[in-house]
């Protein structure tokens, strides 16, 4: 019969979901099931006759010493789920949470304690972490709370003194405006002043290159090295002195929105050619400039002054800040647009000034040693704007910059006064 066989218990009691574990009153364990030594990391029959503490981590082990001593003096019975959680040690070397049920018998005149242990380490950490997160929770909410109250009284502080900051605001606005008002009106005087002095020295330098002009040509008959060289030079200097004032001129017509464009019918690349011839007048040692063009007979209807003056600029600056013996490309292509390219191997733009280019007496923080007013760009590309037309600049210092500007080939006053 099944009472009777051995092989049946055996497999009862494994079947068991606990672990169970059978000691004498000296603590050694005299029987123990499989689920048992799973939850404490031992193999089949290594816990037999161990002492029962092996299972009990070491700080613990003489207070559990103490109460089984105490416990077999007056068994009592000590359900699971009714506060039995101790720890308990896994081999290897794990700390666990376990739950004990325990009961006490007597068999043959000798008394055993037997323990019903569960492991329950996943339920103490999900109990664990639910207590530390509403414990932080707690500490946000008093944090929170702690942060409202103070914002509560800045803002019941800051209303007190809103009227009188918008009062103080109200105020500072007029001053600024008062102050913007007198700066334009400082400005403008400023620039009738450069246009006024520009205009006085337009006379004395063409007195300068027809005298100039006039030495050359008494050169002519005695050829003498320094008096050409000299003369080149004066040329030269008055050249860039003329491109100077024009600049000013210009400066207080833009100011004074008194700009008028002349528009006619030209070849551009012959046009072009002869700014080009100009230019060639400031090259240094070496220097030397590359033109392409796509189509050599196409005609535009644009204000040629102002176009003189746009390319004039960019390639006089592409020349000034190019070395010696260095080539400046200049390319036009055409189609409904007039795309010019011109490309130089200078200095460049430090990145942190690009930004600034095109903004009026700039000038980028390698250039400030080179003759200049900073102007010339933002006149360029005020008239491209006006034009119709656009500007776009690469450039990397110590490397070059490329200028591309775009024109449309025809144009009329009413888009002009448009844009």
């Amino acid at each position: 019969m099944l009472i009777d066989d051995k092989v049946f218990y055996e497999i009862w009691v494994d079947t068991f979901l606990e672990g169970i574990c059978i000691t004498d009153d000296k603590g050694i364990i005299v029987m123990n099931n499989t689920p048992l030594e799973e939850i404490f990391g031992y193999k089949k029959g290594e816990l037999l006759h161990k002492k029962f503490d092996v299972l009990i981590p070491e700080k613990f082990r003489k207070i559990h010493l103490n109460h089984f001593s105490q416990y077999f003096k007056n068994p009592i019975k000590f359900k699971k789920g009714h506060g039995r959680e101790v720890y308990g040690l896994h081999k290897s070397g794990k700390i666990l949470h376990v739950e004990i049920g325990l009961n006490s018998f007597e068999y043959h005149g000798r008394m055993y304690a037997k323990a019903l242990i569960s492991d329950i380490s996943l339920r103490k950490d999900k109990e664990q972490k639910i207590n530390r997160l509403n414990f932080e929770l707690e500490q946000e909410v008093l944090h929170q709370t702690k942060e409202l109250t103070h914002v509560v009284s800045k803002l019941k502080k800051s209303n007190k003194k809103l009227k009188l900051e918008i009062e103080k605001k109200i105020l500072a606005e007029n001053i600024a405006k008062n102050a913007f008002q007198k700066e334009k009106e400082l400005n403008l005087l400023q620039t009738k002043f450069l246009s006024l002095a520009s205009h006085e020295f337009k006379t004395p330098l063409s007195g300068i290159l027809t005298s100039t002009t006039l030495i050359d040509k008494y050169n002519e008959v005695e050829k003498n090295t320094n008096i050409e060289n000299h003369v080149r030079k004066i040329k030269k200097l008055v050249g860039q002195f003329n491109s100077v004032l024009d600049d000013f001129l210009f400066l207080e017509r833009t100011e004074t929105k008194n700009v008028n464009y002349y528009f006619s019918s030209f070849n551009f690349c012959k046009f072009f050619n002869r700014i080009i011839n100009n230019s060639k007048t400031v090259l240094k040692s070496g220097q030397n400039i590359v033109f392409l063009s796509s189509n050599d007979q196409f005609e535009v209807y644009q204000d040629r002054k102002i176009i003189d003056i746009i390319f004039r600029n960019i390639i006089y600056n592409a020349i000034k800040y190019s070395p010696k013996n260095s080539l400046v490309n200049i390319e036009v292509k055409i189609n409904d647009f007039v795309t010019v390219t011109i490309e130089d191997s200078g200095i460049g733009i430090p990145q942190e000034d690009q930004k600034h280019v095109f903004e009026r007496f700039f000038r980028a923080k390698n250039a400030l040693h080179f003759q200049g007013t900073g102007i010339g760009l933002n006149i360029v590309k005020h008239h491209i704007e006006a034009l119709g037309g656009s500007i776009k600049f690469k450039s990397i210092e110590n490397k070059g910059s490329k200028f591309v500007v775009k024109l449309p080939r025809e144009m009329s006053v009413l888009e002009v006064n448009a844009n």
